[in-house]
C-alpha cells in the first residue's frame, strides 16, 4: 500500500500550484526517496517524491522554511504549527521533522 502525506483541505490550491513543497511534522516515518500519495482532506492529488527528511528545532525555523511550507512568513507557519499541535510546540528546543518533496503528478 503507498504511503500518504496527508493535508488539511485549506492547502489544495497552494499544492496543486506548487507553492506549498514542505511540511513541517511532529514526526514521520518517510525517508528521500519514498514516493507518496498527497492527499488534501479526502481528495488525492497526485503523487510525490520526497526529496528530504531533516530535523529542525523550532528556533531554527526561518521566513525561507515558511514560504516553502506555503506561509507567507514566519509568525503565519508557527501560528498554524500550534493551532495543530498547540502551544508547547513552539518551545525552544523542540525537534521536529522538516520533509520536503516534489510533486510528480497531479490530479486536480
Amino acid at each position: 500500500m503507498p504511503k500518504k502525506l496527508k493535508f488539511k483541505g485549506k492547502y489544495r490550491e497552494k499544492l496543486l500550484s506548487g507553492r506549498k513543497k514542505s511540511t513541517i511534522r511532529r514526526g514521520t516515518s518517510l525517508r528521500p526517496g519514498d514516493k507518496v500519495i498527497i492527499e488534501s482532506g479526502e481528495e488525492s492529488l497526485g503523487e510525490a517524491l520526497i526529496k528530504e527528511v531533516s530535523d529542525v528545532r523550532v528556533e531554527e525555523l526561518t521566513d525561507e522554511h515558511a514560504r516553502e511550507d506555503g506561509f507567507s512568513n514566519l509568525k503565519e507557519l508557527l501560528e498554524e504549527l500550534s493551532s495543530i499541535y498547540g502551544s508547547r510546540i513552539l518551545r525552544k528546543g523542540t525537534k521536529l521533522k522538516l520533509i520536503k518533496f516534489d510533486m510528480e503528478s497531479k490530479q486536480g
